[in-house]
């Protein structure tokens, strides 16, 4: 029995972008390794004749049903994507037709649920290894953007339970997934290699099934006949050595063996018996490896060793990037105690020069003026340096002082 797949993933501006280009394929993908480029034109978009931008298609959303004038919050959710599909072996099951039946359906479900205005996109992928359907939705409701009310727990909880109780009241054979399961929401490359892994499992269990099925038709074939036989024998003159009274070669009679042999009609038989099944037995196994079944299971199995190098690949580069990562640490730690020594040397060369002005100014207002000078010729050289800041931090101190007198 095959499960009914549907699952929701938030979207912000930011992720907007990437999965615009995913669903439209407008760049070949780095990290889904399932996408086969040459099926691509099989994939259809419901709702869009042709590529969108995904941004700008939700603004417009947004834009013709809100009624107040706030402005959208920069990280707020834009799009609930539900992701649509069930096994493979589901949709082997089913012809064309009735595989764009299924998603129609499930689009139509969804459209009178949420609002068909308020429907981005429909992307149904049939380039990868089990088709399946991307719908975004835009979470209006009541004239503004709301991700936490339209989809919440208890919306959740009625997509799990009525769409596939929807699709199997239209013909469809299809069952609920684990109910009350408490997994959480798995990321689309750890979904894939998930079920790519249960695949492969039932395609092993399978060939198990296979080889059972060999292992007693091989035992139906007689391996240990034993057919008695005699050689045949035929008589032949030989010469003998001697000669006659007139010199001919004397010759005997003697039995010689032939290149055939003598065995019982009821022996003949089982040998052609047991030629016949030792044929049909080579038959049968090379029926089994040119199945589909294992053929399947090899090219998951070396599809399964891909996404184990790839992810081994993505863990070695994580941690070189960790490596870097505590380098530039290690380094900004530096730059900060360099940075405290020279704010540190400003500090003393500050006071220093305002000691030596004060040597050689008569009077308070001279020396403020003179400084003053001095401080807007550093501002011109470098503007907001620590020199700057230190003088206006005294300015701060010395008008404090002055208000509380």
């Amino acid at each position: 029995m095959s499960f009914a797949v549907c699952r929701m993933q938030k979207m912000k501006s930011h992720d907007l972008k990437g999965i615009q280009f995913h669903n439209q394929r407008e760049r070949e993908s780095k990290t889904n390794p399932d996408i086969e480029n040459d099926k691509s034109y099989l994939n259809y978009d419901f709702v869009n004749d042709g590529n969108i931008d995904y941004n700008e298609r939700v603004k417009e959303i947004i834009e013709s049903q809100k009624t107040g004038t706030r402005k959208t919050r920069k990280d707020a959710v834009l799009v609930n994507e539900l992701l649509v599909t069930s096994d493979r072996h589901f949709f082997e099951r089913l012809d064309p037709a009735e595989q764009k039946r299924f998603f129609e359906e499930s689009l139509k479900l969804f459209s009178e649920r949420y609002g068909e205005q308020n429907i981005a996109y429909a992307t149904v992928h049939n380039d990868e290894k089990t088709p399946h359907l991307h719908i975004g939705v835009v979470p209006m409701r009541d004239g503004n953007l709301q991700g936490k009310n339209v989809f919440n727990r208890a919306e959740l909880l009625w997509i799990q339970d009525k769409f596939p109780e929807h699709m199997k009241g239209l013909g469809f054979d299809l069952e609920r997934g684990e109910k009350g399961s408490n997994r959480e929401h798995i990321e689309t490359q750890t979904f894939k290699k998930q079920t790519l892994e249960k695949e492969i499992d039932f395609l092993e269990k399978n060939i198990v099934t296979k080889k059972d099925e060999l292992t007693a038709f091989v035992e139906k074939v007689e391996s240990d006949l034993v057919v008695p036989a005699k050689r045949q024998m035929k008589s032949v003159e030989v010469p003998t050595g001697e000669k006659t009274l007139f010199g001919k070669e004397k010759t005997k009679t003697e039995k010689k063996p032939t290149e055939n042999v003598i065995i019982s009609r009821s022996d003949y038989k089982k040998m052609v018996t047991a030629a016949q099944d030792n044929e049909k037995l080579k038959l049968h196994i090379k029926n089994m490896l040119n199945t589909d079944t294992v053929k399947e299971n090899t090219k998951l199995v070396q599809q399964n060793e891909q996404i184990k190098e790839k992810y081994n690949g993505l863990v070695q580069r994580f941690n070189s990037n960790i490596g870097d990562y505590n380098e530039l640490l290690e380094e900004n730690r530096s730059l900060k105690d360099r940075v405290a020594d020279l704010k540190q040397e400003v500090g003393l060369i500050y006071q220093s020069t305002k000691e030596f002005l004060q040597g050689r100014v008569n009077g308070l207002q001279a020396l403020r003026s003179a400084f003053k000078d001095l401080v807007d010729k550093v501002k011109e050289k470098t503007p907001g340096s620590e020199f700057e800041r230190l003088h206006k931090l005294e300015r701060r101190r010395e008008q404090n002082r002055g208000m509380e007198r």
